[in-house]
């Protein structure tokens, strides 16, 4: 049985090692991970007031997450929530979601933003997942390597 909750400091591992497989899988391979960063990233969303991360755990082992912030939009006070990562290994992706969505509402904010910057999802499959459950295209999103 797969239950979905809220992660805490104690996950920390464990939700270290599902975004590093994340990142492992994704267009984001070839960047470098800072595993102090990871931790201390998950850990301000963990214990922030505009932040929340759910886990799904499936026989005491967490197989998946989902993380998101809230915060004021550009042009008004009203609340837009966003998820930063997820990631599911069990098929609990939309339960993950629908908990990121219930919390959203309960932080007051008037829409959600989800996305698949990783590219690891089939773009036309998560297209159609998403459209079924009432999410529309906000724009299209581009990315240019910088030097450093």
């Amino acid at each position: 049985m797969t239950i979905i909750r809220r992660a805490t400091r104690e996950d920390l591992p464990a939700l270290t090692a599902l975004a590093l497989r994340e990142h492992a899988a994704s267009q984001f391979a070839s960047q470098p991970v800072e595993l102090a960063h990871v931790q201390a990233s998950f850990l301000g969303v963990i214990h922030g007031l505009a932040g929340a991360v759910f886990v799904s755990e499936q026989g005491g082992t967490v197989r998946g997450l989902i993380a998101g912030i809230v915060q004021p939009g550009l042009f008004n006070r009203h609340q837009t929530a966003y998820e930063l990562l997820w990631y599911a290994e069990n098929g609990s992706g939309l339960r993950l979601l629908a908990a990121l969505q219930d919390w959203a509402r309960r932080m007051r904010a008037v829409q959600l933003v989800v996305h698949d910057y990783a590219g690891i999802a089939d773009p036309a499959r998560f297209n159609k997942v998403m459209a079924r459950r009432g999410f529309g295209v906000m724009g299209t999103a581009y990315v240019s390597a910088l030097e450093s």
